[in-house]
């Protein structure tokens, strides 16, 4: 009996396992469809063939027309969606009339426009949010800042910020590190010894140019950088510049003492060489009883000097010529034009090179007025008149 089970049993394993490769014979056929190939096999033609069209999707602005808050679909700067944006805007060039029918292409799907930065999110809509959701952490303007005046009087330091909306992959402007810091002289209560040190520190020859402005007619030093990475990290810099400068110009070096006073350099006249020297030559005492520094002994001619007419249009002279080569009044440093530049060759010898003359000392007029003062002063007019006759 054992014996004649177990041989049934075969008989069936080998029974279910023939059914099995049968069923996966005819799968393999259902599945994998004979290879066709065009003029051996007789190829009929497929009318079951169905064409799928796929319709335009309805843009959210036309779905939710009465329905529309710009404010929150569009809350802050985001790439252009045209689907999102319930008007009509075009953006491209086409290359010739037959492409798109010469009209540049619609916003769908238009990477111009995505490229570029949008305002989207800065309508007054927008602004009126942001300040209603601000109000509450801002303060009144304080009524004592009523004017312009005195808004600078406590507040003497303007620093100017640039921000920049630009398309690239980095968030940073190289220009919005430019910062600006503007004040007014008279805010920083010098003397003129330190105003004068103040502006060659600051825009004397050399780099300082790059960085340091001054206005003589608004008396207004601008300071600029951009030295460093950030906007914030030029502002501090600037800070410590001005700080540097205002405490340097009041200190009075040893040097400083020294150094004569030319009338190149700053015009003075009470303290001037050249008054000094004419008092000496038009005064009528001896050499013994004339002292440096415009001091006599025994008898004073200044005031009677000081309201000569001759002198005093001598004054107004070397005035007009001096002037304008004090630090206070104009500049100082003329730029001089840069040299030739030569591509091939050996280095040419410099010929006509240009002279650098003091500014207002070169002026025709001024040199005129100079010659007739010092005619009338020394009394060369009347000698020139009577020998003319």
């Amino acid at each position: 009996m054992r014996l004649r089970t177990s041989v049934v049993f075969r008989g069936s394993l080998l029974a279910t396992t023939g059914r099995r490769n049968e069923s996966k014979s005819l799968d393999c056929h259902q599945k994998f469809l004979p290879l066709e190939i065009r003029g051996l096999n007789d190829l009929k033609p497929r009318d079951n063939r169905h064409i799928f069209s796929k319709e335009k999707p309805v843009t959210l602005h036309e779905r939710f027309r009465d329905f529309i808050d710009w404010t929150n679909i569009w809350p802050a700067a985001a790439t252009f969606h045209h689907s999102l944006v319930p008007f009509r805007v075009r953006q491209g060039s086409c290359k010739n009339l037959s492409e798109n029918e010469g009209f540049p292409p619609g916003k769908y799907a238009n990477a111009e426009l995505m490229k570029i930065p949008n305002f989207l999110h800065l309508t007054p809509p927008h602004i009126k949010k942001h300040c209603d959701a601000l109000k509450k952490f801002c303060t009144l303007w304080p009524s004592g800042l009523n004017s312009n005046e005195t808004v600078e009087k406590h507040y003497p330091v303007v620093i100017v910020n640039r921000s920049y909306v630009f398309a690239s992959s980095n968030i940073r402007d190289p220009r919005s590190r430019f910062v600006t810091l503007q004040i007014r002289l008279s805010n920083l209560s010098l003397d003129e010894h330190a105003r004068r040190k103040l502006l060659r520190l600051a825009i004397g020859p050399g780099p300082g140019r790059n960085i340091a402005t001054y206005d003589w007619n608004t008396d207004i030093l601008e300071l600029t950088s951009a030295r460093c990475p950030t906007s914030k990290q030029n502002s501090d810099f600037l800070i410590y510049l001005l700080t540097v400068l205002t405490m340097e110009s009041k200190k009075t070096e040893k040097w400083e003492i020294d150094n004569p006073e030319y009338d190149w350099v700053q015009f003075d006249w009470d303290k001037s060489e050249t008054r000094r020297r004419l008092f000496n030559l038009l005064s009528l005492c001896d050499s013994e009883q004339v002292i440096k520094k415009n001091q006599i002994k025994e008898r004073d001619f200044t005031a009677e000097l000081e309201s000569n007419p001759a002198i005093v249009q001598y004054r107004k002279a070397l005035k007009s010529i001096w002037s304008g080569n004090d630090i206070l009044n104009g500049d100082q440093w003329v730029k001089r034009p840069d040299p030739p530049k030569y591509r091939h060759g050996r280095l040419r010898p410099i010929r006509n090179i240009p002279f650098v003359t003091v500014p207002g000392a070169d002026e025709k007029n001024n040199l005129e007025e100079y010659a007739s003062a010092t005619r009338n002063l020394f009394g060369l007019d009347t000698e020139i008149q009577q020998s003319n006759l």
